[in-house]
């Protein structure tokens, strides 16, 4: 694993609180562990590679790097008869990403449908360390990290502009700005955000370290900052590249 590879993980992992969960309850930090989980999120990055590269997928790559997931499932101590309830979420996600490639954009699913299956990486990863750890659902269920992940997937997209234009990437920020325009676009995101913050409001979620609500709300507020940023920027950026192996290449845009 190249040492750029390594960071972003690490950098995705703490972003997302993950070692918050990890040394939840425990007194002794699990090297080993945290090694496994950084191994899962390396072949999920590999077989996110593969979508985002090939307009023509290979499946039996495809299939090669879910064998590798698989692998690294086995590794967590994730018996094989549970691996597709584990992974649904990134199947689903999947399903979204090969979509692109049948004129089914993700600006026909609703804000909350779409990015909630964004974030199945972190909910595999979440799922596998409560299960390491029962004592975290007594703190805080699984569910609870609903509007957090909302919020941090849409900051992914919005923060990844400017490197998706050069992929095959299924960036519903970047493909409602091509589709819908800026202002459109700028008004369904900022729009959404707030009524996530509205929500974060209606529960108090925190235990020890763990102070989802404050984490909700400073995410909240960092994405729409970042969201006027990027809306700006995007009149500079060079998406030729996009347009012609995603947008173009789907006649069901007729606005464009």
């Amino acid at each position: 694993m190249d040492l750029e590879l390594r960071e972003k993980i690490i950098a995705l992992f703490e972003y997302r609180q993950l070692p918050e969960l990890i040394s939840f309850g425990w007194t002794k930090w699990d090297e080993d562990y945290y090694e496994k989980l950084i191994n899962l999120q390396f072949h999920i990055y590999k077989l996110d590679h593969e979508l985002e590269t090939n307009w023509e997928v290979d499946l039996s790559i495809i299939n090669d790097r879910w064998e590798k997931i698989y692998d690294a499932l086995d590794a967590l101590d994730i018996p094989r008869k549970s691996h597709d309830s584990f992974c649904r979420h990134i199947y689903k996600y999947q399903k979204h990403e090969l979509d692109i490639r049948k004129q089914k954009l993700p600006t026909r699913l609703s804000m909350e449908y779409f990015y909630f299956y964004k974030s199945c990486d972190v909910k595999l990863l979440r799922k596998i360390i409560y299960k390491n750890n029962p004592e975290l659902s007594k703190a805080i269920k699984e569910s609870q990290w609903r509007l957090f992940d909302l919020v941090t997937e849409i900051n992914d997209d919005v923060e990844d502009l400017q490197e998706d234009v050069s992929t095959i990437n299924g960036n519903r920020f970047l493909i409602s700005l091509k589709q819908l325009g800026k202002s459109k676009t700028q008004k369904i995101y900022s729009d959404f955000l707030a009524e996530v913050a509205d929500r974060n409001q209606l529960f108090t979620i925190s235990f020890g370290n763990i102070d989802l609500n404050e984490w909700t709300r400073t995410q909240v507020a960092e994405t729409l900052a970042l969201l006027e940023e990027q809306i700006k920027a995007f009149d500079f950026l060079n998406t030729s590249l996009y347009d012609r192996v995603v947008i173009r290449s789907l006649r069901a845009i007729k606005s464009l």
